[in-house]
């Protein structure tokens, strides 16, 4: 052992992720475990089953192309034996998620919770420390030490009995090759089993509100007082038909209809990651950005960045 990083204060596990899973070892055991709220079990099109859901998390059986939303797959969890929860933190990009998922059963099963980084040599302690707090901002409240070890395995077997590893899924850095190198199975022989997730960027459909809209056929003179925003959508039937603006309202005869003055739509698909928003939100002079979904129906809109 090298260095431990004390936490600050006590971590928080009210998260309000609306957690859903699929059919399989240890998904709803996982799933109960992690949920703030009744989970809810999922077949058929996971991503329409998902976005209807508003769904924030995924508990599953494994790691496929699916990436709507950040993915947690229990492996060989043994619910009864757990008596600490350990993630392992690295460079990859899902570490800070397995430390935030380690927080969240250690805290909502009652047992200790902690993250651990690796360091193979001293040529890389300055790299892993430098990670190491970086995952501590952004996750505090967890116990966190950096650990000096040739490998994964030799990390796994330092584990104290009981305990449940936390692993990012397959990545670039050292220690997820440790875990995932070619060929090779995950080597977690934890008495308590592994867990393994994936991170995702949160979507539209998650920050969505509700809809504002004008209609296709209403006249100029009936839609002034309902512009609430530089631009609005324009819909017919539901379905998002163009975009208006106050400036074209203005300079339009009372007597014509929005159709007649709109702008072709520019929009959101529901599952489009929130960050493409910004692409969007100086062309709309900072008005919400309509979402829509996969059949084109305005479902809701979407706040510019700020």
């Amino acid at each position: 052992m090298m260095a431990t990083s004390e936490p600050r204060f006590a971590p928080r596990i009210a998260h309000p992720w609306k957690t859903v899973w699929t059919r399989g070892e240890g998904c709803e055991e996982l799933a109960r475990s992690l949920a703030a709220q009744e989970p809810i079990r999922i077949e058929g099109d996971l991503r329409t089953a998902c976005i209807e859901a508003r769904a924030g998390v995924i508990v599953t059986t494994k790691l496929t192309s699916f990436d709507l939303l950040p993915t947690v797959v229990p492996s060989g969890v043994d619910f009864d034996q757990i008596g600490s929860v350990v993630a392992a933190v690295g460079s990859g990009p899902h570490s800070v998620f397995a430390a935030r998922i380690a927080v969240r059963l250690a805290g909502r099963i009652g047992v200790e919770g902690s993250m651990v980084s690796v360091s193979p040599t001293s040529d890389h302690d300055a790299a892993a420390r430098e990670t190491l707090d970086q995952i501590t901002a952004l996750v505090p409240g967890i116990p966190a030490t950096l650990v000096r070890e040739s490998g994964a395995r030799a990390l796994v077997d330092d584990l104290p009995p009981g305990a449940v590893l936390v692993i990012g899924a397959p990545g670039g850095s050292w220690l997820q090759r440790q875990f995932f190198g070619p060929g090779r199975k995950l080597v977690v022989h934890s008495k308590a089993g592994a867990i393994v997730v994936r991170d995702a960027p949160r979507r539209c459909f998650h920050q969505a509100g509700e809809p504002a809209a004008l209609g296709a056929h209403m006249r100029v003179a009936d839609a002034g007082p309902l512009m609430t925003h530089p631009a609005m959508a324009v819909v017919n039937d539901g379905h998002l038909v163009g975009i208006v603006r106050t400036g074209h309202l203005a300079a339009a005869p009372p007597g014509g209809s929005i159709e007649s003055i709109m702008e072709d739509a520019v929009f959101l698909q529901s599952d489009d990651p929130v960050d493409a928003a910004g692409d969007l939100a100086d062309f709309l002079d900072g008005s919400p950005i309509p979402v829509v979904d996969a059949n084109g129906r305005l479902v809701g809109s979407l706040a510019p960045p700020t």
